[in-house]
């Protein structure tokens, strides 16, 4: 992979480690750094009422990997 992918990827990583952050996720940064960036984008759209079908209560949701060890 080059270095602008790679730098894309990475950026795009941090982006939903952030807004995964700010959801309130209590998942430690370090734990969502081992996360593939499909567990993110899966993860981020949960907690994104743009990404929800009824417009999302993102209050009262949790994450399904919290807690558990990544394999």
């Amino acid at each position: 992979m080059g270095k602008w992918m790679r730098s894309a990827v990475w950026r795009q990583k941090q982006f939903y480690i952030q807004q995964l952050m700010q959801a309130g996720l209590t998942d430690g940064r370090e734990r969502l750094e081992q996360w593939t960036m499909a567990e993110l984008r899966r993860e981020y759209e949960r907690f994104n009422p743009a990404y929800s079908m009824e417009g999302g209560d993102r209050y009262g949701q949790t994450s399904a990997r919290a807690g558990k060890a990544h394999h």
